[in-house]
């Protein structure tokens, strides 16, 4: 098995474990949150189950980036991975301000009294499974260099802080004397769930970011294999009579698609075929790129019409 099956294997049974836990946590989330008559238990229930949608949605991505271009998809699956992140962004958003329009309105409406000790004891018991699943899936993701896994492994991260400040919030009671203690028992719970979600916001705009650059193919101009490109064109227009370079630089998943388009002048003198596949791949090493993971074309033209 090759080092490249054996890191998409890997890959595919981290998110399925993912998978299971998310399940388990959702599940047990939304009955116990019911059970305490508690927004915030219940909110990070339902963070759980758009965390499993996400879930399935990656390993499906996992599935499809490593299958072989075909005639349906010329240029491979790529493209999925970045799709599927936007997606899985744009959940997480969309349910972090849900959650903050309903804490707020819980604020508004004057507040729920809950059981301070069950919540407590479910912050525990969910912190130390979101906290378990983050380590290892952070480790996974490092080691075989999974975006899937590390964005899953992000979310399993938001989940730890809702976690976390969750108990915060509510193991202060024992600290604070009436009356005080007795209006944040009123107010814990939906205060708890706003500053999850403001918390939260941050992590999805910046998935989003970054994969909605990928997927509408905008170039990233610090972009080291872009710096890389323009530093051997710049070599080889000094050495060849070169009229223009014309390149283009785009990531999708984990394929970068590059184009570059050459104007020789009257006395360029790689003439053969040859001659100008050994331009090719002198381009192609500098890049520094497994073959595998880059579409590369190269165009020699005296025409400028054709860049």
């Amino acid at each position: 098995m090759s080092a490249k099956e054996h890191a998409s294997r890997l890959e595919q049974r981290t998110l399925a474990l993912s998978i299971g836990g998310v399940l388990t946590v959702a599940v047990g989330s939304i009955a116990y949150g019911l059970y305490l008559k508690s927004d915030v238990v219940i909110l990070n229930g339902i963070f759980s189950l758009f965390s499993l949608i996400g879930a399935g949605l990656s390993l499906l991505a996992a599935k499809l980036v490593v299958k072989p271009e075909d005639r349906r998809f010329p240029f491979g699956y790529s493209h999925v991975e970045p799709l599927v992140l936007s997606v899985n962004g744009f959940m997480v958003l969309v349910i972090c301000v849900y959650a903050l329009i309903n804490g707020l309105e819980g604020i508004r409406a004057g507040g729920n009294p809950v059981d301070t000790e069950g919540v407590i004891w479910f912050s525990l018991v969910s912190g130390a499974v979101c906290l378990a699943v983050w380590v290892y899936e952070r480790r996974v993701a490092r080691r075989i260099d999974s975006l899937l896994v590390a964005v899953d492994a992000r979310e399993w991260l938001i989940d730890f802080g809702f976690s976390l400040v969750t108990l915060l919030g509510f193991a202060v009671l024992a600290f604070l004397e009436e009356p005080h203690r007795g209006v944040w028992a009123r107010y814990a719970d939906p205060v708890m769930v706003s500053v999850m979600a403001l918390l939260a916001i941050p992590t999805p705009v910046r998935v989003l970011q970054r994969s909605l650059r990928e997927v509408l193919l905008m170039a990233v101009a610090d972009d080291a294999v872009t710096r890389r490109l323009e530093a051997v064109l710049e070599a080889v227009r000094a050495e060849h009579d070169i009229v223009r370079c014309v390149h283009h630089v785009v990531k999708t998943g984990r394929t970068r698609f590059i184009e570059v388009d050459i104007v020789v002048g009257p006395n360029f003198s790689l003439q053969t075929v040859a001659q100008q596949d050994r331009l090719r791949e002198r381009i192609w090493r500098a890049l520094e790129l497994p073959l595998e993971d880059a579409w590369l074309s190269i165009c020699l033209t005296e025409d400028p019409r054709w860049v």
